[in-house]
C-alpha cells in the first residue's frame, strides 16, 4: 500500500540526513482523503532516526469516527467534544509511541498534510497530550530555526477587541498577556510595545492602571491618521506600528482581534482606524498581508488569541494555522484566559528560550515550532532546509558582552545601572525574514510536490538541492551585504 512508503523511509535512505546528533522524531502524519461517498482521515505514526520501527502504525477512519462532521465549521472546531478518538486509535497510538520512546522523553510532532480543510483547528494537542502523556507540537514545512538575537525579546501586541466587550474587561486580558510574557520570557531583556484601539488606550492611560516599565503603550493620534493616508499598507495599524518603532525590529507580534473564516479564506478583522473612539467599519486583512507586515518589522513569531468573551475561537485558530502554512517561523495560537494563565506563561518560556528547552503540554492552543527548539532534540539540524538556506550572518545574531548583559538584567531592578541592549534594525531583520521565506519558496519550487503533501517530498527536495545553487548564492550575497553594513555601523 502506498502509505507504507512515507517520509521516514526516504529519510532513512539518505546517508546522514541530519548533520548532528539526536534526530529522533515521532511524527503523526494526518491526511484528509476523499472516497466515493465520504471523507476519511488517514493517520500514519512513524519514527525518524534511531527510533524503533516496531511502533509503526497506520489507520484509515471516516470523519464521523473521530467525532467530526463532514460539515465541520470554525465555530464548532475548537470544542473539545468535537474530537473524539475511537478506542482502537487510542490504544494503537499509545502502544506505538511506547515502543518508539518508552522513556517518555520525546514530544509527538503532528504533521498535517495539505489540503486538510478545517482539521487544523481541531484540538489535537489537548486530546493527544492527555492520551500520550507527552507534549504535542505541529511540524512546520521549513524546519530550520529562524535566526535572531537571543539576548533580547522585542514583542508587540496589537489589541483591537470588539466594542461589545467593555474596555475595562478587555484590558484585563491585555494585562494578563503582558504579565505572563514578562514572567515567562527567559531573555536577558524583554520589551513589549502595546498598540491598542482608542477605547482600550483610554483605559490604559488611567493612572490607576499599573504596567511594568518594560511595557510601552503607544498612542495613536492625528499624525497616525496622516501617515496612514500616505501608507501602502492595507491597514493603518501596521503603518502605525512601523512608525512608532522608529527603526527597531520585532521578534514577535501578538494579535488579539476579530476574525472571519470561510471554507476558502481566513482574515483578520481590524478597525479601519486605530485612533477613532466611535464605532467604525472593519477592514479584512488577508493572510498574505499579515505575513508581509510581520516580515517588514522582522518578526519571526506570530501569536494569536481570540478576544475575551469571543465564542468564535475556531476562526482565530484557522487564521493562525493558515499563516503557519504560508511562511517560515513559529506560530502560536492560545486562548489567553485567566484559567490558562500558567499554561500561557510556560508556552512563552519555551517559545522564547535562547537554548533548546523542555516543552510544555499545550492544553489551550497549538504551536508550530522547529524540533531544534526542544531540549530532547538539541543539535537537530535539518540538512534538507539547510541546503538552500545560506549560512548564518553573525552580525544579525551578535550577543552583547557579559558585562552589558548583566547590566541589562539588573536594570529591571536597579534602573540607574540599566542598559538597553541593541537589536538589529528593522531593515536588517526584514532582510533575514526575506531570505528565510525565499529559501522556503525555493524548496517548494524545486520540489515536484509544492504542498509537501506526498511521501516523496523529502527525497525530491534533496535531489533538487543542486538546482538551488544560484538562488542560494543570491540569498547569501544579500546576507553578506547586510552583515557588512551592520559590522561597519557597530
Amino acid at each position: 500500500m502506498p502509505l507504507q512508503t512515507t517520509l521516514s523511509d526516504f529519510l532513512r535512505a539518505i546517508p546522514n540526513p541530519f548533520a548532528k546528533s539526536n534526530p529522533d522524531l515521532i511524527v503523526l502524519r494526518t491526511m484528509l482523503t476523499f472516497g466515493e461517498d465520504k471523507a476519511n482521515v488517514m493517520f500514519d505514526l512513524a519514527g525518524y532516526g534511531k527510533i524503533s520501527e516496531q511502533g509503526r502504525r497506520t489507520w484509515r477512519l471516516a470523519l464521523n469516527e473521530i467525532g467530526v462532521s463532514e460539515h465541520l465549521s470554525p465555530d464548532q472546531a475548537h470544542d473539545m467534544s468535537v474530537l473524539s478518538l475511537p478506542l482502537q486509535l487510542q490504544e494503537g497510538l499509545k502502544a506505538g509511541v511506547s515502543l518508539m520512546d518508552p522513556a517518555v522523553q520525546l514530544p509527538l510532532w503532528l504533521d498535517l498534510v495539505r489540503p486538510y480543510g478545517f482539521l487544523g483547528i481541531l484540538p489535537w494537542e489537548r486530546v493527544l497530550s492527555e492520551l500520550l502523556v507527552r507534549p504535542v507540537f505541529r511540524l512546520p514545512d521549513f524546519l530550520a530555526r529562524p535566526r535572531e538575537n537571543t539576548d533580547v525579546l522585542e514583542a508587540a501586541i496589537l489589541f483591537d477587541p470588539p466594542p461589545s466587550i467593555a474596555p475595562d474587561s478587555a484590558v484585563d486580558q491585555l494585562k494578563l498577556i503582558v504579565s505572563e510574557l514578562l514572567a515567562g520570557s527567559p531573555r536577558v531583556q524583554t520589551r513589549i510595545h502595546v498598540f491598542a484601539s482608542a477605547p482600550c488606550a483610554k483605559v490604559l492611560a488611567n493612572p490607576s492602571v499599573k504596567l511594568d516599565k518594560r511595557v510601552n503603550v503607544h498612542t495613536a493620534n492625528e499624525s497616525t491618521r496622516a501617515a496612514a493616508e500616505r501608507s501602502n499598507f492595507v491597514s493603518p495599524w501596521f503603518d502605525w506600528i512601523c512608525a512608532a518603532l522608529e527603526g527597531r525590529s520585532l521578534d514577535a507580534v501578538h494579535f488579539v482581534c476579530r476574525t472571519r473564516a470561510t471554507e476558502s479564506s481566513a482574515v483578520l478583522l481590524l478597525s479601519r482606524s486605530p485612533h477613532d473612539t466611535e464605532a467604525q467599519t472593519l477592514a479584512a486583512i488577508e493572510i498574505a498581508d499579515v505575513g508581509a507586515a510581520l516580515a517588514r518589522v522582522g518578526a519571526w513569531t506570530a501569536m494569536f488569541s481570540p478576544p475575551a468573551g469571543d465564542i468564535d475561537d475556531g476562526a482565530m485558530a484557522f487564521v493562525a494555522d493558515t499563516l503557519a502554512q504560508s511562511r517560515p517561523g513559529s506560530v502560536l495560537f492560545h486562548l489567553a484566559r485567566p484559567d490558562c494563565a500558567h499554561d500561557l506563561r510556560e508556552t512563552f518560556r519555551f517559545l522564547f528560550s535562547p537554548e533548546p528547552a523542555h516543552p510544555p503540554k499545550l492544553a489551550n492552543g497549538f504551536l508550530y515550532c522547529q524540533p531544534e527548539s526542544v531540549a530532547a532534540h538539541a543539535g537537530f539540524h535539518p540538512a534538507i532546509a539547510s541546503s538552500v538556506l545560506p549560512a548564518e550572518s553573525p552580525e544579525l545574531a551578535r550577543q552583547a558582552s557579559w558585562v552589558d548583559r548583566a547590566r541589562a538584567k539588573a536594570g529591571v531592578y536597579i534602573p540607574a545601572i540599566g542598559l538597553d541592549l541593541k537589536q538589529a534594525p528593522d531593515w536588517a531583520s526584514a532582510a533575514q525574514r526575506y531570505v528565510e521565506s525565499a529559501s522556503l519558496d525555493q524548496l517548494r519550487r524545486v520540489s515536484t510536490d509544492v504542498l509537501f503533501s506526498k511521501p516523496t517530498a523529502a527525497l525530491d527536495q534533496v535531489e533538487a538541492a543542486a538546482q538551488s545553487q544560484t538562488v542560494q548564492k543570491t540569498l547569501s550575497d544579500i546576507q553578506n551585504i547586510v552583515g557588512d553594513y551592520l559590522k561597519r555601523s557597530q
